[in-house]
């Protein structure tokens, strides 16, 4: 058998609880037999010690109490109910990130107000050979032939869209991933194992592979790589 407990760091040398007094030799877990760590919430560390260990949760004054099942359950989901707030707002931060690294050539201004019009365009020339003014204007100014403007601008604007099409999917994924999490609350054992799985990775890609966290969004960048066959090519 074994207690379960809930505890505070504590000096390395006097054992002293690191809420009382500051850890001069630095903060370590207590020196209780057979002590294992399962999770850790604020300031709080979770986990288990041998039954024999003797701790009086009512008058203890070193910060470390034995729990009940039901405060154990209710303190792992409270932990991972946080993940899910948190990894909700990283799944657009990490987004955001990688748009300003993978779009860091496109004026966003200038974008905005004419790369559909000019898709356009340069698609209907290159369907009918008639340019419009823009094109030609462009086309002269540049120096190349309207065909290769055209190409350019098909291209481009192509890419783009694809790009911004696969980054706005792989967020959203990872987004529902992370509201679908629960928590399996019928057993100490199982509020674990559920606080245990969504810490889980998978492998993304073919041309080149990632393992890649399976909700937490900061592996977005690496999936977004690896599924375009550019995962450590320094691309």
């Amino acid at each position: 058998m074994a207690k379960q407990i809930k505890w505070m760091k504590v000096d390395a040398d006097t054992q002293i609880s690191v809420a009382i007094a500051s850890p001069a030799a630095g903060p370590t877990n207590p020196n209780l037999t057979d002590l294992e760590q399962q999770f850790d919430w604020g300031v709080w560390n979770y986990g288990t010690c041998a039954d024999s260990v003797t701790i009086d949760s009512a008058s203890n004054d070193n910060f470390i109490f034995e729990i009940s099942d039901a405060d154990y359950i209710a303190d792992i989901k409270s932990k991972i109910e946080e993940y899910v707030r948190e990894w909700k707002e990283s799944a657009y931060t990490c987004e955001k990130n990688l748009r300003i690294i993978e779009f860091a050539n496109y004026d966003s201004t200038a974008y905005a107000a004419g790369a559909g019009h000019k898709y356009d365009a340069a698609v209907a020339f290159l369907s009918s050979a008639t340019a419009n003014a823009g094109l030609t204007t462009e086309a002269n100014a540049r120096g190349i032939s309207v065909t290769a403007l055209a190409n350019k601008i098909k291209t481009n604007h192509e890419s783009f869209i694809t790009k911004d099409a696969q980054i706005s999917g792989i967020r959203g994924m990872l987004y529902d991933r992370v509201a679908s999490i629960g928590v399996n609350t019928t057993s100490v054992s199982t509020a674990l194992a559920s606080y245990a799985g969504i810490h889980t990775n998978e492998i993304v890609g073919s041309a080149t592979t990632a393992e890649v966290p399976y909700y937490k969004p900061e592996g977005l960048d690496a999936r977004f790589n690896a599924e375009n066959g550019t995962y450590n090519l320094g691309v």
